[in-house]
């Protein structure tokens, strides 16, 4: 059936977008370092250390260690997905241990630049519906995975978590670098 539900292109796009967000995540965390650095280094200015650069910084920072923990996230569900294939293929329903697994997917697929996730989310909508897919994007009875829709969050950072993190970022060590 044209546009219908297929394992063999859902395996392989869960199985390219594990390793996606792989990278994605060795990328940002190569960026967070050099960002540790940087407020390292505007902390450690002399004679007047610039904080309010370095707090703007640590927020962009703190943004991208959460969108490290979610893409984590979603690597370990897309994994579970894969191994699960032969489940999903013969069930009409989506089985209920997999329900938020495969909801948080299509939610995340609007809000994480991994192309992948579009594809895994037209899949899943033509197994389980339009109902299903509108379900998973509104999170109606609450079916997200909560860490990752607090993660992808576009509220920013506490102001006490952003202190916090200036701190921790003043690492002399990390000036030897």
């Amino acid at each position: 059936m044209f546009g219908g539900f297929s394992a063999s292109k859902l395996k392989p796009r869960l199985k390219m977008a594990t390793n996606r967000f792989q990278i994605a995540i060795a990328k940002k965390s190569a960026i967070m370092k050099q960002q540790k650095r940087e407020i390292a280094l505007l902390l450690a200015e002399e004679p007047i250390p610039k904080e309010e650069k370095a707090r703007i910084r640590a927020e962009a920072l703190i943004r991208d260690d959460n969108t490290v923990e979610a893409y984590e996230i979603l690597q370990l569900e897309c994994e579970l997905l894969y191994e699960r294939m032969t489940l999903i293929q013969h069930t009409e329903e989506c089985p209920s241990d997999l329900v938020s697994c495969v909801a948080t997917l299509m939610w995340a697929s609007q809000m994480v630049d991994i192309a992948e996730l579009q594809e895994i989310r037209k899949q899943f909508r033509a197994k389980y519906g339009k109902k299903f897919d509108e379900s998973a994007v509104a999170n109606e009875g609450g079916i997200l995975n909560e860490r990752v829709v607090a993660k992808l969050s576009i509220h920013p950072p506490t102001a006490i978590l952003v202190r916090v993190s200036n701190v921790r970022a003043f690492d002399p060590s990390l000036l030897t670098c």
